[in-house]
């Protein structure tokens, strides 16, 4: 008997279903070359131990014109062994501020360069995630602020099964 792989619903969500990565409001009015971490509850994933995960968004601009080689990074901010404080220790959860994460992003989408373009969308697949407890961070290189409106980050996680 040959065996198959095949991937998996990951264990965080109860499948394949897109749950809240970055809240709203965080990114709400956001300027461009701001980042922010998450305020959602930590994703713990101890027990779990899901290895990928899949970020999806919607962020909403004024009309404008997206310049080549504008990007919407994400960054993975584990909780440190302290208990309190993620990745590199300078952000404050949900508050945008105009710094750079000093770690390497875990995925970075490029946008497409359009005129008169008001929602900004793409998914990052693949990303590996760590056991432990972590929080979702981003940063807008739109070249533009986001609106007071809606934004929409989002994840799913998942495995491989090696044994389908």
């Amino acid at each position: 008997m040959t065996a198959r792989t095949a991937w998996t619903g990951g264990n965080l969500n109860s499948g394949l279903g897109w749950v809240t990565a970055i809240n709203s409001a965080d990114m709400a009015s956001m300027t461009t070359a701001q980042s922010v971490v998450s305020s959602v509850a930590d994703i713990t994933n101890g027990t779990s131990l899901d290895i990928f995960a899949d970020i999806s968004f919607s962020l909403a601009i004024s009309s404008s014109t997206i310049a080549a080689g504008a990007t919407i990074p994400f960054w993975l901010f584990l909780l440190n062994q302290d208990g309190s404080t993620y990745g590199d220790g300078q952000f404050t959860n949900g508050t945008a501020a105009s710094k750079t994460p000093t770690f390497a992003p875990c995925g970075v989408f490029p946008l497409v360069a359009a005129t008169a373009q008001t929602t900004l969308v793409g998914t990052v697949s693949g990303i590996i995630i760590p056991p432990g407890s972590f929080r979702f961070g981003m940063q807008n290189n739109s070249g533009f602020t986001l609106t007071s409106g809606t934004q929409t980050v989002k994840y799913r996680s998942y495995n491989t099964n090696l044994n389908s």
